[in-house]
């Protein structure tokens, strides 16, 4: 029996009785190749994690003339196309490319987007050992959780365009990004369209308040605490790539911000963090125009909402499965309602001091 027939044989097979089939011979096959190592063996190979642009898994790297190594590998769904949040292998690039220099991102041993591996998209990387935000806020503080994430944001943005490993990607402008969420809103649920519509009229009435000739950079586009794994007093990797792109600097720091701002919502969960500062105090930070922040901040409200919106639909028609989207009704109106006042008061006057959580 060949290689290929026997990965095929394999992957067929339920994981660990979890219904989901066993990619591990056709990864081992794909590894045995971009490493160029015959000698490359995976064992205790299991899912890891959660996500719904892909499959994650955690095994073990053998290979006769190195040490073990502890891997994380990185699927795109089976039968999907690979494009968007769904090319892993680009995903793969980007964190690779920050590893490289040496920025907070796990070692990529190997990435491919032409479907090598029974047609799809991979990305496999090192281990990466840390603490989640509110590990690190309990042992320190959440105003050093704060900055400890604008901190690696800044030094993430300090990487060229040309070095991105996407530097031939399109630049999204700010209306750009408003434009590229208008979809999901529109697939949303109808009470959600209208609050929508008006917060996106509002931004883009406004943009001039975005400071649109902002040289791009990298944007990873849900940058926040949830998505960060802490060390001793650092970011020691970020992760979740999907939605990245070149473009505006302040994007990511919006995310950071929106993230904070869910506090607000409690007892709704918050996925994202709720660190316990404010948008000023990131501004300051980062050193940002609070004016400018507040646009960006209205705009990742509006993005968030329509990620929310989308998501819901989906989850009530039985294609993502995922109750917590019934559970953050309020948390989408509430991000449409404070990003027009976000944009009607700024950020600093709207938000004075950290807010108690809504009754």
């Amino acid at each position: 029996m060949t290689e290929r027939a026997r990965s095929d044989k394999r992957t067929r097979q339920d994981l660990e009785g979890t219904g989901h089939i066993d990619p591990s011979l056709s990864v081992e096959i794909f590894l045995k190749r971009a490493l160029d190592d015959p000698s490359v063996a995976l064992t205790q190979f299991q899912r890891f994690g959660t996500g719904h642009s892909g499959d994650t898994y955690r095994a073990v790297l053998h290979r006769s003339t190195r040490p073990d190594d502890d891997i994380v590998v990185r699927l795109s769904p089976t039968g999907v196309r690979i494009a968007g949040p769904a090319d892993v292998g680009r995903q793969g690039r980007i964190m690779g490319t920050l590893h490289q220099n040496d920025l907070p991102a796990p070692a990529v041993l190997a990435s491919d987007s032409t479907g090598a591996v029974d047609g799809r998209s991979i990305a496999v990387m090192s281990l990466v050992s840390g603490a989640e935000w509110h590990e690190f806020a309990e042992r320190h503080s959440h105003d050093e959780t704060a900055n400890a994430a604008v901190s690696a944001l800044k030094a993430i943005q300090t990487l060229s365009v040309e070095e991105s490993g996407i530097a031939g990607d399109p630049r999204m402008p700010p209306e750009g990004e408003i434009a590229r969420w208008v979809p999901l809103v529109e697939r949303g649920p109808d009470h959600v369209q209208d609050a929508a519509d008006e917060l996106r009229v509002q931004l883009l009435r406004e943009l001039n308040r975005s400071d649109p000739s902002a040289e791009p950079v990298l944007v990873h586009g849900d940058y926040h605490f949830g998505n960060l794994l802490f060390g001793p007093r650092t970011v020691n990797a970020v992760f979740d790539w999907e939605i990245a792109g070149l473009g505006h600097p302040l994007t990511d720091l919006a995310c950071l911000t929106v993230a904070a701002l869910r506090r607000r919502y409690e007892p709704e969960p918050n996925p994202t963090g709720s660190v316990e500062v404010t948008g000023a105090r990131l501004a300051e930070l980062y050193g940002a125009d609070p004016d400018v922040l507040s646009w960006h901040v209205a705009a990742s409200c509006f993005k968030y909402a329509a990620i929310l919106a989308y998501n819901l639909q989906l989850s009530r028609r039985g294609r993502l499965r995922d109750p917590i989207y019934e559970e953050l009704q309020g948390t989408m109106a509430g991000l449409l309602e404070d990003g027009r006042a976000v944009l009607d008061h700024g950020l600093t006057a709207f938000w004075p001091d950290a807010h108690a959580p809504q009754a």
